[in-house]
């Protein structure tokens, strides 16, 4: 449909079609965005089971395990803003689609990274998860910095894509769309 609800076909004077590239094109970067959105949350409801996993259980006598799960939670920001601080620069270098490209993948690995933390098993001693801690911050900084990376190119891509009487509309429509299950 173009602007106005009327077909491509049916345009008047006045009225932007919105062709079929356009739409794939910013429904492509919004899936982009969504991952930000799912990674984002992915360490709430699942916390006691990924603790439990990590050797990290809440325990009052030590309290080293809580503040090794902050930070396997909080690299997710610090991930993201330093992404923010480059990206503009690299998504110039490398283009805006590639770079999108380039953080879907950053998120599979990241991804990757935090789901191959529990195939370590726990140490003999109960002293946690040796290996499984170091992969979820990893996966977890990667995460980060593709949402960040994903915060400051998709707008500019989809204003770029769109025609010009749709850029302010198109292009401020991702920073809200992230759910956060």
């Amino acid at each position: 449909l173009g602007v106005g609800g009327k077909s491509a076909r049916q345009s008047s004077k006045g009225m932007t079609p919105l062709p079929g590239a356009l739409i794939a094109s910013a429904s492509g970067a919004m899936l982009t965005v969504f991952m930000f959105g799912w990674t984002n949350g992915a360490m709430n409801s699942p916390a006691l089971v990924m603790r439990a996993a990590l050797g990290l259980e809440h325990d009052p006598v030590v309290p080293e395990r809580d503040v090794v799960w902050g930070w396997c939670v909080s690299v997710y920001c610090l991930g993201g803003m330093l992404a923010c601080a480059v990206s503009a620069r690299l998504a110039d270098r490398l283009g805006r689609k590639r770079f999108i490209v380039l953080l879907n993948l950053l998120f599979v690995l990241g991804a990757s990274l935090q789901t191959s933390a529990v195939l370590f098993e726990r140490q003999q001693n109960g002293s946690g998860n040796v290996l499984g801690v170091p992969l979820t911050i990893c996966g977890r900084i990667l995460v980060g910095a593709a949402s960040g990376g994903t915060t400051v190119v998709v707008p500019a891509y989809i204003s770029e894509i769109a025609p010009e009487q749709l850029r302010g509309t198109l292009g401020k429509t991702p920073p809200p769309f992230p759910p956060t299950p």
